[in-house]
């Protein structure tokens, strides 16, 4: 019935004038037609996105709460596949694929629809990263339709905190005014020691200004201005310190210039591979944030590149690292796509490695003896399409 709505949605907003319009128009609107359906039913899980492992085990209790989740989750899923349809997301520019987060929704139903819930919170976080890295290749132009109504509809005083809103707004790719909030956030959480909110907001505001814009001035004077700052707890003061060192060794990088991307690689990440840091150390997070920036600015600019299966390896690393000091990680994602697109490829079995040990490990450390069937059986499904 959703999809059917969808396409009568999508057919009066065709036929509703006499202009003709082009094909790549026409594709326009069925695609915000698809948009619009899932930012309705994305609004409906946000709470589970934010919440911890308790507030997930809940569900186990509380048949009604899940039932909801599990109607919103099947929603969400219905408008991405009808997306399957339209043409303007057929785009290689856009990663991960639709596939992707077919698959990855179906895996999250399922997680839940099985109890496995602190795996179903972790994949529900890796849904919003999967949104932001789609949302990183519309243009200016391409953001003012997707986002528009979403911000007349959505202001401040429909979220309970700063925070909320804040991490909303870096959702839909609002940056400067989702800083401006996480700023407000902050404050809030360094008077009133908000330890979650303190340590997320800091960790959105650094990407800000590495990951996504690299803007090192801005970056320099975030990381001097609060790295200085006594009331900020210790190991959140060392980490803003350690930034501040780290940056000065981008201090001169041009992340529009060309890039050989075996080069770069071997520069700034290879050294790492060998590295074990501590978890929620992140002496090397500067390094990895601007690389994936790149990275992943490099695969969306170049989609055939002969170097993707490499690049999404990386980008896979990178994430898992940052995955111990900040809130979203796709990792896994990355690893499955390298796996699906580029079976052949040497990577192929690097990332199926690489895969496993963190689903392994993903489940109280056990090496794999927890790991619930389903999951067991994608690992098999993954490790028959190596060739």
């Amino acid at each position: 019935m959703k999809i059917l709505l969808l396409f009568i949605l999508c057919w009066s907003g065709l036929t509703s004038g006499s202009t003709t319009l082009s094909k790549e128009e026409e594709s326009k609107i069925q695609a915000k037609a698809v948009m619009d359906g899932v930012y309705g039913s994305f609004l409906k899980v946000v709470p589970y996105l934010y919440s911890d492992e308790n507030s997930m085990l809940e569900l186990k209790t509380n048949k009604a709460k899940k039932d909801e989740l599990l109607k919103n989750l099947t929603d969400l899923s219905d408008f991405f596949k009808s997306a399957t349809h339209v043409e303007y997301f057929d785009r290689p520019g856009f990663r991960p694929s639709l596939e992707t987060m077919n698959s990855h929704l179906t895996d999250t139903i399922n997680s839940v629809n099985n109890n496995n819930f602190v795996f179903a919170q972790k994949r529900l976080s890796a849904l919003t990263a999967l949104c932001i890295n789609c949302h990183t290749q519309l243009s200016a132009s391409g953001i003012s339709n997707a986002f528009g109504e979403a911000l007349n509809k959505s202001k401040r005083e429909k979220f309970d905190t700063d925070f909320a809103y804040g991490n909303y707004l870096y959702l839909i790719r609002q940056f400067d005014e989702s800083e401006k909030y996480l700023l407000l956030a902050l404050e809030r959480a360094l008077v009133e020691s908000r330890s979650h909110e303190l340590y997320t907001s800091i960790r959105r505001i650094i990407s800000i200004h590495t990951k996504i814009k690299f803007d090192y001035k801005k970056a320099h004077e975030f990381v001097t201005k609060f790295g200085n700052d006594p009331r900020m707890p210790g190991l959140a003061k060392e980490n803003l310190q350690d930034w501040g060192r780290s940056l000065d060794k981008w201090k001169n990088f041009n992340p529009d210039s060309p890039i050989v991307v075996e080069d770069f690689i071997k520069k700034y990440l290879s050294p790492l591979e060998e590295i074990k840091e501590q978890k929620g150390l992140g002496d090397n997070d500067i390094t990895l944030l601007i690389s994936a920036g790149i990275l992943s600015k490099y695969l969306n600019d170049h989609p055939k590149t002969k170097s993707a299966p490499q690049i999404l390896y990386w980008l896979s690393v990178a994430e898992r690292r940052l995955s111990n000091t900040y809130f979203f990680t796709i990792s896994d994602l990355y690893l499955k796509d390298c796996i699906k697109l580029y079976p052949a490829s040497p990577y192929a079995k690097k990332c199926y490695g690489l895969y496993e040990d963190n689903i392994n490990f993903g489940f109280t450390g056990s090496g794999g003896t927890d790991v619930p069937p389903e999951e067991k059986t994608e690992l098999t499904r993954l490790r028959s399409l190596i060739k």
